[in-house]
């Protein structure tokens, strides 16, 4: 370790700028390292964040590519900047503290613990990350088009037809990508009730039934979903030990950044319009 760098100062994010960054690079371009403890991990945490807990880092060095740009964050920016200046003394190339931590982040969190939805990619072939991929797309999918058939609003109904018709888009895309690397594709269980983020649609369509058809509610719900999503598919990508199946977990969580990017958008214009009404 160099023990002189840890007297330097360490180069700072606020959350705004850890954002666009994030926004604006592919997910395998850089690591998010959360340093804080598993409970307030579970509790919420940046999608696609690493956890290794600020105490466990020195031990666990070796998981971290010293290559790669890095940026911490802890609740408030404690654990992360002394976090920060560790890496800095094993000759990380690139760090940066997220000032005020995930508690100043202005933007959706996953929730969950490191192994939620893992169970659900246990053989590492990437016929099977396929399969289960494509499940997830088609069960997210027919619950958009469950809300819409309930859907009374021409305009909440209209918008839950277009989240149903990105999904099918994503499916068009994952057979693309899976017919250039594979041949015949294989077969998809219709009956599946796994969505996208490892949720139940079953257990999304009872919870949020009696009180989802305003357009914001939608545009809220969609967005957890697809942070959930792009956590996921991070998590996954990192654990893949076949080479094809890694790059096909982090096309998606591209994907999903790319989506929630349009989800974004869709609500600060619906925001937008609502101010100049009142």
């Amino acid at each position: 370790m160099n023990w002189k760098s840890l007297f330097q100062l360490s180069k700072n994010m606020t959350t705004d700028e850890a954002r666009a960054y994030i926004k604006d690079k592919p997910s395998d371009s850089y690591q998010l390292l959360d340093v804080r403890q598993p409970r307030e991990y579970e509790t919420e945490h940046l999608p696609g964040a690493i956890l290794i807990p600020v105490k466990e880092l020195m031990s666990r060095i070796n998981e971290l590519d010293p290559a790669k740009p890095t940026l911490v964050y802890c609740a408030i920016g404690g654990r992360s900047k002394a976090a920060a200046q560790m890496l800095q003394g094993c000759n990380f190339s690139e760090v940066y503290n997220i000032s005020g931590g995930i508690k100043a982040w202005n933007g959706f969190k996953a929730k969950g613990e490191e192994s939620m939805g893992m169970e659900f990619f246990t053989s590492g072939e990437y016929k099977d990350a396929f399969t289960m991929a494509y499940t997830m797309e088609e069960g997210l999918q027919q619950l958009y088009l469950a809300f819409a058939e309930k859907c009374d609003n021409p305009a909440e109904k209209d918008l839950l037809l277009q989240l149903a018709s990105f999904e099918n888009k994503h499916k068009a895309r994952l057979i693309a990508d899976f017919q250039a690397a594979e041949s015949d594709i294989p077969k998809v269980d219709p009956q599946s009730t796994i969505m996208e983020g490892g949720f139940s649609r079953e257990a999304i369509l009872n919870h949020f039934q009696q009180h989802l058809y305003d357009q914001q509610d939608i545009l809220f719900l969609a967005m957890m979903l697809e942070t959930q999503a792009h956590d996921l598919y991070s998590r996954v990508a990192r654990k893949s030990a076949d080479e094809k199946s890694r790059k096909l977990f982090l096309h998606l969580a591209e994907e999903e950044k790319m989506h929630l990017g349009f989800l974004a958008n869709e609500l600060d214009r619906l925001l937008s319009a609502r101010d100049k009404q009142s």
